[in-house]
């Protein structure tokens, strides 16, 4: 699910992070061309954060989208998570 937090505050206003888990690539791609699911989720976030009085409802809204660069080793390490069987 989607975890909003707005710990930070300055002289410049609040600084939101919006965590929404992990996606597909497709999903993500419609988000940066703001479209899809998780559009509607940022869009369902931003609106509870201006209804709860976090965001100002004149703020602008920027939503950033980083995916993390996949480390060679990564690509060829089998996830046998044995771990969960004990």
């Amino acid at each position: 699910m989607s975890e909003a937090s707005a710990d930070v505050k300055d002289a410049k206003g609040v600084v939101c992070v919006l965590d929404l888990g992990e996606h597909s690539r497709k999903r993500v791609r419609r988000l940066r061309r703001g479209e899809g699911k998780l559009m509607d989720k940022v869009e369902d976030a931003i609106a509870a954060l201006h209804e709860e009085g976090v965001l100002d409802g004149a703020a602008q809204t920027v939503v950033v989208v980083v995916r993390q660069e996949q480390r060679l080793g990564d690509m060829f390490r089998d996830d046998d998570d044995d771990d969960d069987d004990d």
